[in-house]
Order: C-alpha cells, then structure tokens, then sequence
C-alpha cells in the first residue's frame, strides 16, 4: 500500500493540454490578451488621438489646460504654446500640458453633468417611493 502512493502523486493531475507545461500558462496567457483589447489599445488610441490634437494647435484655437483654465492660444512653438488666460495676460505652456480643445472638453462637462442630473433624479424617485413607502406604513399601524 505505501508503495502505490508514491506512484500516484508521480504521476500528477491530467491538465486542460494532458499535463503539457503550455497548460498551466494558458489562463495566463489569456489574461494578458484579455488586458491588451480592453486596456492598453484603447488607451494607445486614444494618446494617439490627443498626440494629432497637439500637432493641430494653431493661433486662435480655444483650449483647456490640464489645470481647468480656459485660453486663447497667442502662439505656437516647438515644445511651448504661448496662451492668453485673460485680456493682455498670458502665459508659457508646455504643449503636453493641454488638455483638450475647450469644445470638446465643454461638451465632455455637458454630457457627464446630464449622466450625474439623470442619477440624481433617479435617487430622487428612489427616496420618494421610499417615504411613500413608509409613510403608508405608519398609517396601517396606526389605523
């Protein structure tokens, strides 16, 4: 009987690819291009998408820095954008340092402040009926 153990455990459990080494990396393996479509492209597109936003600055263009201040872009260099924050003020920007054309990210503000009023309601309604709820309670203890 001890003898029949050893053998047993040597052996080993017959993996998804009959115990092939490849087996145990498989969910792995499936893990990382899981990540791959749903994380890092998207995001490589999206950097790409700001990087050609960057290369189309021009004079005039109204933007947001990363900061939340709104401008009007004076002039544009190599590496640093010249932005006028108010009337005869302006200031020397980093081009990496823009967020957004200010349309974009005006429309971006409009879209997320609909999805926050359409939840409050929501948790509005919610707390009506809740009290409602409660309020017809209270009278069947009472009546």
């Amino acid at each position: 009987m001890y003898a029949i153990t050893p053998i047993l455990f040597a052996e080993g459990p017959a993996g998804l690819l009959g115990g092939s080494p490849l087996g145990g990396m498989l969910p792995f393996i499936l893990m990382i291009g899981v990540f791959y479509f749903l994380v890092l492209r998207p995001m490589k597109k999206q950097e790409d998408q700001r990087k050609q936003r960057l290369a189309e600055l021009k004079r005039g263009d109204k933007i947001v820095l990363t900061g939340g201040l709104l401008g009007r872009i004076s002039r544009v260099d190599e590496q640093i954008v010249m932005v006028e924050i108010a009337d005869k003020v302006k200031v020397r920007v980093l081009k990496k340092d823009i967020a957004d054309f200010e349309d974009n990210a005006l429309a971006k503000a409009k879209e997320e402040a609909g999805d926050k009023d359409k939840d409050k309601d929501k948790k509005d309604k919610d707390k009506d009926s809740k009290s409602s709820k409660s309020d017809e309670d209270e009278a069947r203890k009472v009546g």
